[in-house]
């Protein structure tokens, strides 16, 4: 699992947006928009990606990546990924770095957010449901063989839980 913040600039000022991906199937399992970056905001929405997780069945130990920003290299936020499993900072360059997060930030940017005329966060806020349907279940991965994000993560845990 990997989290991240990618920025965006409004008439209204700056907002950032935090995500959680599961890397495997590519899934968004969380996001948060948010006017400035916090380790409680951070560890929000790491565990609102965890609530995802549980209610599929899937209970193993996780590990989370991140880069090394201070809402990620605080004790609270550590602590949270602990409690789930572990943490390890990463760089996007390095192999099995946050180059997948990475990639969902500028999908993000470049496919969806670009083409929308919002002018607050407000705006932002609305569109992210709008956002995670498009990308969990209908944008095609080629990473994926071309299946959805959430056909690949429900199929691995229906595995998972049956076996």
């Amino acid at each position: 699992m990997q989290i991240d913040a990618t920025r965006l600039s409004l008439s209204d000022g700056v907002c950032w947006i935090y995500f959680v991906l599961d890397v495997p199937s590519r899934v968004v399992l969380a996001s948060c928009v948010v006017r400035s970056l916090s380790m409680h905001l951070a560890k929000w929405t790491l565990d609102e990606a965890m609530t995802v997780l549980s209610a599929l069945g899937i209970a193993e130990r996780i590990l989370v990546q991140s880069d090394g920003g201070s809402d990620f290299t605080s004790d609270l936020f550590q602590q949270a990924c602990l409690t789930y499993g572990r943490w390890v900072r990463c760089k996007v360059s390095q192999p099995g770095g946050t180059g997948i997060l990475e990639r969902l930030n500028r999908t993000y940017t470049y496919q969806f957010a670009f083409r929308q005329d919002w002018h607050s966060m407000a705006d932002v806020r609305a569109a992210m449901p709008d956002f995670h349907r498009w990308y969990n279940h209908e944008r095609r991965h080629s990473a994926l063989g071309y299946a959805t994000p959430w056909s690949t993560l429900t199929s691995s845990a229906n595995a998972r839980n049956a076996a």
